[in-house]
């Protein structure tokens, strides 16, 4: 959700104009940070009303025209704020995301993520299916059997190994 409104952005915008263009008397009027009023005049001026309108759906972009915003700044071509005015972005906070992302990971860092939550279930092996028939039941115990072995011999040699470290500590 967006903290101000079209109608509210559109009046600090005109008190700017009708005063002169004094960013100090808009900004000690209004309350608001300077960053903030200044990408409002400045959408303002390229876009008219439309470029301070509130966007209530989120927007997502390709990676094509991510890598082109990305391109424009590693280049020189323009600084992060100008790509933002540049190209209609929202903010300048998206941009340094995507920037961050890519310098990280390349244009893999560019793919959308995934949405909501991940998944609690365990992500282990499910349990085979019971044995249907008799032979199946008996590899079964069988590989069962010989797990157990395997288990208890790795154990007794945990077991040996910390005895004979508890010796040589108490030689010593």
């Amino acid at each position: 959700m967006t903290k101000y409104n079209q109608t509210f952005k559109q009046q600090v915008v005109d008190f700017y104009f009708e005063h002169h263009e004094n960013l100090s008397i808009t900004l000690r009027h209004f309350a608001l940070p300077s960053e903030t009023v200044r990408r409002w005049i400045i959408q303002y001026k390229h876009f008219g009303s439309s470029g301070l309108a509130v966007c209530h759906s989120k927007k997502t972009y390709s990676i094509d025209f991510k890598l082109n915003v990305i391109q424009s700044i590693t280049t020189g071509q323009f600084c992060a704020e100008d790509a933002t005015i540049h190209f209609g972005l929202s903010n300048s906070g998206i941009v340094s995301q995507w920037l961050k992302a890519f310098l990280k990971s390349g244009i893999n860092g560019l793919q959308p993520k995934s949405k909501g939550r991940p998944s609690m279930k365990p992500k282990y092996a499910k349990m085979p299916p019971p044995p249907k028939t008799e032979e199946d039941r008996l590899r079964l115990r069988i590989l069962e059997l010989e797990a157990e072995v395997a288990y208890l011999k790795k154990l007794d040699e945990i077991i040996k190994r910390d005895e004979a470290k508890q010796r040589k500590q108490s030689k010593g």
